[in-house]
């Protein structure tokens, strides 16, 4: 399998014939619903021989096709690189397989949409994060609807994670975090309270999306956390926690989240890392790859890597050309929504 991203003049059709893969193959394999395809969309074409095309080399194709550079000139013994010509066919070795965890959003709706929902994504996944439980100003939790989804999850041999974040009607809210760090009774009856309902309704573990954390709150957030790792890890569940991307500590907006401590703690450290662009910014990439990997690189050098869970978009915007900078971006529809390099 390898990915292949669509040129000016390309179609579906044009992109079947040229890989030897038939166009029904094409649409599942990568979600399509018509065969419209858009120049620079990234597809996966599942096949282990790959046709080369003008600009090739082993090294590019090699990337696409997920191998290292010497297994695939292994796999080809008799084609020098500097005799690689476009429409030649290259045997693509076979890609070691690799574990991974998957951790995913779910927004609960209803009963019967969550099972549908959850049990299609199963197969995929490793933990589901069931969106969403609220907190007030007291350390009370909002009512949630999960019964079916856990079942579901637990089903599908998936961990659900009940998900506990500051959002509120108004937005993420910073002052409702405060509250619940700088305030010790607050701060105990939230964790009672996050660990009664986890373990009464069968969750598998905790995540935590407190978004805006105040700098001035930083070390107070870290305590936190740690209060209740205890708990968990007493309580036999699972702790991860969502925070937003950074390529250094001294950004003001981030500060609060110290990304070497928290992973010090935490099992799984879910890195937002999307978000460059959004609605009401300048048209651009929502995670542009080079921010990407500078924010993961930044992470990984902090703490454990096999705890960093790389969080990517499943949503992009369309903003009106000419752009003016008053109209914010409208979201595309799901189907439309599409994988970019």
């Amino acid at each position: 399998m390898f990915v292949y991203v669509v040129k000016s003049g390309d179609s579906l059709f044009g992109i079947s014939q040229q890989f030897d893969v038939p166009v029904d193959t094409l649409r599942a394999v990568n979600g399509l619903t018509a065969v419209n395809v858009v120049i620079g969309q990234a597809l996966l074409i599942p096949s282990d021989i790959y046709t080369v095309q003008s600009g090739d080399s082993f090294w590019t194709i090699s990337r696409a096709a997920f191998v290292p550079l010497n297994a695939l000139m292994e796999a080809n013994p008799g084609i020098r690189p500097e005799n690689l010509r476009p429409g030649m066919r290259l045997n693509l070795p076979a890609v070691e397989r690799r574990i991974a965890t998957h951790f995913s959003y779910s927004q609960l709706r209803t009963p019967s949409l969550d099972q549908g929902v959850i049990s299609d994504n199963a197969p995929y996944l490793t933990y589901i994060g069931l969106f969403e439980t609220h907190f007030n100003w007291n350390g009370d939790l909002s009512p949630l609807n999960d019964n079916a989804a856990v079942l579901a999850a637990w089903r599908g041999r998936v961990t659900p994670v009940l998900t506990v974040t500051n959002l509120t009607a108004a937005g993420f809210n910073s002052a409702l975090v405060q509250r619940v760090l700088n305030t010790p009774s607050v701060q105990q009856r939230l964790i009672d309270n996050m660990i009664a309902r986890a373990t009464s309704r069968g969750y598998g573990g905790i995540n935590i999306d407190f978004e805006g954390v105040l700098a001035a709150d930083r070390a107070a957030f870290v305590s936190f956390l740690q209060a209740l790792k205890t708990r968990t890890d007493a309580a036999g569940l699972n702790l991860s926690i969502a925070v937003p991307a950074k390529t250094s500590d001294e950004v003001p907006w981030v500060r609060g989240y110290d990304y070497a401590a928290i992973g010090a703690i935490v099992d799984q450290l879910f890195i937002m890392a999307y978000d460059w662009h959004h609605a009401g910014s300048e048209p651009g990439a929502t995670a542009p790859i080079a921010d990407v990997r500078a924010t993961v690189d930044f992470a990984a050098g902090l703490m454990d890597r096999s705890k960093i869970i790389m969080g990517t978009p499943f949503y992009g915007y369309d903003w009106v050309i000419p752009f003016s900078g008053e109209t914010p971006a409208g979201p595309l529809p799901i189907r439309q929504r599409l994988i970019w390099l």
